[in-house]
């Protein structure tokens, strides 16, 4: 570890699919938002269009289903109906992925500092904080797209945000993530990017340096970095 802190200043990570295993809640709480209006049937198009919303922040999902699926609400009251939703989908059962826990102390050893920035709402991100006790990894580290404005991945000002509340450049700075969104935020950001694989990401990977399964194998990866 002492040879990737020479090289990596900080290290930032998404949240939902990157430290908490989340993905499949996700899709969960965008079919339970879609039976609340009465649409309990989906067409293989539909589902494909469900699938690729992986990383995607909630606003922009809100009008995408709001245009493929005909809701009458405005995309504020449906996001605030999902928000309902994800908070209660996501008090059961949230675990974080393989290894983090093991791997963040690793890191907090060597005194390389780490923060989240995620797409996730704010009212999101502090529920799964005080579940988790993210402030036991992160301290005051936590950053959702109300920190810039809403301004969502694939935008690097997230990252580019957290890099500068961590005291470090960007090109000093490593990502963990999971979603396109992700990847591309991180390379507009100047920042390298490792992978967390799974089943909606693995056509994407050619956009990262590296790619893991879980964090038993990060510190491998981040020597090869």
């Amino acid at each position: 570890m002492e040879q990737v802190k020479n090289k990596i200043k900080a290290i930032i990570f998404d949240m939902d699919g990157t430290i908490i295993k989340t993905e499949s809640a996700w899709q969960k709480i965008t079919l339970d938002l879609l039976a609340h209006y009465g649409i309990t049937t989906l067409t293989e198009e539909q589902e494909a269009l469900l699938k690729s919303f992986s990383g995607v922040a909630m606003i922009s999902v809100a009008s995408q289903l709001k245009l493929h699926f005909n809701l009458d609400d405005n995309i504020e009251t449906i996001v605030m109906h999902k928000t309902v939703i994800a908070n209660a989908v996501l008090a059961n059962h949230v675990e974080f992925i393989e290894g983090f826990e093991l791997f963040h102390a690793r890191l907090q050893q060597f005194n390389i500092p780490t923060s989240i920035a995620t797409n996730a709402m704010p009212d999101n991100l502090l529920s799964l904080s005080k579940q988790l006790n993210f402030e036991r990894f992160f301290g005051i580290n936590l950053y959702s797209q109300a920190d810039v404005n809403y301004r969502p991945k694939p935008d690097p000002a997230l990252f580019l945000h957290a890099a500068e509340k961590l005291g470090v450049k960007p090109e000093e700075c490593l990502v963990f993530e999971d979603s396109m969104p992700g990847f591309l935020a991180a390379r507009a950001a100047g920042m390298k990017c490792i992978a967390i694989k799974n089943e909606f990401n693995h056509s994407f990977l050619e956009h990262v340096h590296e790619s893991i399964s879980n964090y038993h194998e990060a510190e491998e990866a981040l020597k090869k970095i």
